[in-house]
C-alpha cells in the first residue's frame, strides 16, 4: 500500500504521461492461457524443471530438457525461444516468429522486442514491444521492457509512463523501480530519487547502476547493464564513469 501511494505522488508530482495503447481490451481474452493441452503430467513437470532452469541461468541445460519434450506444443516453443535468445542463438529469432499468430503471439513479440533491443534496433524495439503491450497490457515484464525502450528513445513521458504502470501490476519488482530511478536522477528530481530508493528498498548496489544508467543517457550513450526483464537478451556494454551518489541516497539506503 506504502508504494502504491509514493506512487500515486510520484505520478502527480512528475506530470505528464504517454497515451494508453490502442485497443487494450483486445488483449485481455487471450492473458493466462495455457497453449495447447497435449503435454502429459511427466511432461509438464519437466516443462516446470526447464524453466526453472532458465530463471537459475542454466541455459543449455534448459536447452536439453525442452529437445525432449514434444516439438508442437506451443508452451515448449515459448520456453526454447527464449532459451534460445537468452544463449545468443540466432535461431531465436525463427522461434519467436513461429509463435506469431498463436495465443502466444504476445510473448513472442515481447521476444522479437528484446532481441531488436539487444541489437540497438530501437525503432523496430519500440514496435514489437507495443504491439506485446497492446497484447498483454497487464503484463508488468512488458510494460517495463518498453519502458527502457522509449527511455533509450528519449521519450521521457512515455518511459515514465511505463515504468509506473509496470511498479502497479506489482510493486514488489525491483525492475521498473531501478529505471524510474535512472529517469528521476536524469531529470535531476534527486527528492524524488531518494524518496522512491527508500520505499522500493533499492540496495546501494541497484541505486549506483541507475546512477550510472543516467550518467549514460545523459551522454548520449547506450546505458550499462539496461534493467530490462531478468531473462532480456545482452544490451551493448559502455564504460562509464559514475559520478557520485547523492549524500541522501548514500545514508538512507545504508539504514
Amino acid at each position: 500500500m506504502k508504494t502504491l501511494c509514493l506512487l500515486g505522488l510520484l505520478g502527480l508530482a512528475l506530470g505528464g504521461c504517454a497515451n494508453l495503447p490502442g485497443n487494450l481490451a483486445d488483449g485481455l481474452a487471450g492473458i493466462g492461457q495455457r497453449c495447447g493441452g497435449q503435454l502429459s503430467q511427466t511432461q509438464e513437470l519437466q516443462l516446470d524443471m526447464a524453466r526453472d532452469m532458465l530463471r537459475e541461468g542454466r541455459l543449455h541445460a534448459a536447452l536439453a530438457h525442452l529437445e525432449t519434450l514434444p516439438a508442437d506444443s506451443l508452451e515448449v516453443r515459448e520456453s526454447k525461444a527464449t532459451a534460445l535468445r537468452r544463449i545468443g542463438s540466432p535461431r531465436a529469432r525463427a522461434e519467436y516468429q513461429g509463435l506469431l499468430g498463436t495465443c502466444k503471439a504476445g510473448e513472442a513479440h515481447h521476444g522479437l522486442g528484446q532481441i531488436a533491443l539487444g541489437e540497438s534496433r530501437i525503432a523496430e524495439a519500440e514496435r514489437e514491444l507495443r504491439e506485446a503491450a497492446r497484447l498483454q497490457p497487464t503484463d508488468r515484464m512488458i510494460r517495463n521492457d518498453l519502458g527502457v525502450v522509449l527511455l533509450r528513445k528519449g521519450d521521457r513521458a512515455g518511459a515514465r509512463f511505463e515504468f509506473l504502470t509496470a511498479l502497479e501490476l506489482d510493486g514488489d519488482d525491483k525492475l521498473p523501480a531501478s529505471n524510474l530511478l535512472s529517469l528521476l536522477l536524469l531529470e535531476g528530481r534527486n527528492a524524488q530519487a531518494t524518496a522512491l530508493a527508500e520505499k522500493a528498498r533499492l540496495t546501494d548496489e541497484q541505486v549506483r547502476q541507475a546512477r550510472q544508467r543516467a550518467d549514460a543517457l545523459r551522454a548520449g550513450a547506450a546505458p550499462p547493464r539496461v534493467a530490462q526483464a531478468a531473462d532480456s537478451a545482452s544490451v551493448a556494454q559502455v564504460q562509464v564513469q559514475a559520478q557520485p551518489l547523492p549524500r541522501p541516497l548514500v545514508e538512507r539506503q545504508a539504514r
